[in-house]
């Protein structure tokens, strides 16, 4: 029995990319594949991005960059979006790493990195990122040659509400963005993510950092095909049971299906700890034989439950996300019922999963 396959479509994330640079017009595509590619497998979906046309990919962490810089070799440059955790900065070699706290400069150097740096500027986010004065003294230092061994590689920020209705403060950051940048020593601006370089032209400048629209998925509650994008990730299970429920019978934790007249109810080897979020129970369907069937049961650790036609049978497929015949999941609409986001659905599928690549 396989508990859960979770499929990639390559070429998806292609046309994404493909798309993506389309919008960018002259701007680079930079593609975002942390956290394993969001979910869907970091090697193969940087591969699909870069034969899309992006130019550079970003990760989160030192060890995500490492294990990227393995599986690809050194012919693309991978930017390590997250600050290093003290003492590692001799790991980061043929990495490009982000300064984004005070004196982070002098810390890489005193650990040993040489190499090529990105100034982080804070202008809006609170989070990571150097006040306004601080981001441009260091870039000056790297451009002047007061951090030799160090490459200024650009100047960058992250936009906190982008996949906002309301552009106000969007178009905030971009103006402070753009204020630094006009006195910024020459090197590439990057500034937008997906929402970013789908809904705000002006943050685009010398290139976008995305990656949740590389895998199809909408930036906000929207359909991501209506920006021409296509969905990567299907992910299914098997029916492994059948029973009728008789009235007055129930199924799953906290009796939540109770049976007010005889109800045939399939079970599918999937829960929480496979990533299916327990929010979900009583609201969320699944695709078997191309029809919608709804998730009645609490959503358990392991397993979930819903009520199935007459025609269901042990051995039929069950898609959680994804296309079955004429209708489809997307991960948005499984976000909007768990009152979440879609990267935290595409995120979730755990690795127990069985992972393998779309035909």
């Amino acid at each position: 029995m396989t508990r859960l396959r979770v499929e990639v479509d390559e070429q998806a994330i292609e046309a994404n990319a493909r798309r993506l640079v389309q919008v960018l017009g002259r701007s680079e595509l930079w593609a975002v594949v942390k956290a394993d590619g969001y979910g869907h497998g970091a090697g193969r979906c940087a591969r699909a991005a870069l034969r899309g046309g992006a130019t550079r990919l970003g990760v989160a962490t030192l060890d995500e960059g490492r294990e990227l810089r393995t599986a690809l070799g050194e012919a693309v440059p991978i930017l390590v979006l997250g600050p290093l955790e003290q003492g590692r900065g001799g790991e980061a070699h043929g990495l490009e790493l982000c300064l984004s706290t005070p004196g982070a400069g002098e810390q890489l150097l005193a650990e040993g990195f040489r190499g090529t740096v990105h100034v982080k500027a804070d202008t809006g986010m609170g989070r990571w990122g150097l006040s306004l004065e601080d981001a441009l003294d260091a870039g000056r230092a790297l451009a002047d040659g007061e951090l030799p061994g160090l490459a200024l590689g650009g100047l960058m920020s992250h936009l906190a509400v982008a996949d906002a209705a309301d552009p106000t403060f969007t178009a905030l950051q971009a103006a402070r963005f753009a204020e630094l940048a006009a006195v910024f020593p020459e090197c590439p601006r990057h500034l937008a993510n997906t929402a970013g370089a789908l809904r705000h032209p002006g943050t685009r400048f010398d290139a976008a950092r995305c990656g949740i629209g590389l895998y199809g998925v909408a930036p906000d509650d929207g359909d991501a095909t209506e920006d021409g994008l296509r969905a990567a990730l299907r992910v299914t299970s098997d029916v492994v049971s059948l029973r009728t429920l008789a009235p007055g019978e129930s199924s799953g934790y906290g009796r939540r299906l109770i049976a007010q007249q005889p109800t045939r109810v399939a079970t599918v080897p999937v829960g929480y700890a496979d990533g299916y979020p327990r929010a979900l129970s009583g609201i969320a369907d699944v695709l078997v034989r191309g029809r919608r069937h709804r998730v009645a049961a609490t959503v358990s650790m392991d397993a979930f439950s819903f009520v199935a036609d007459q025609d269901v049978a042990v051995g039929d497929e069950v898609v959680l996300v994804g296309a079955q015949g004429d209708e489809r999941i997307r991960p948005e609409e499984l976000a909007r019922l768990a009152h979440t986001i879609g990267y935290e659905i595409c995120c979730g599928f755990r690795p127990r999963a069985q992972r393998g690549v779309a035909r």
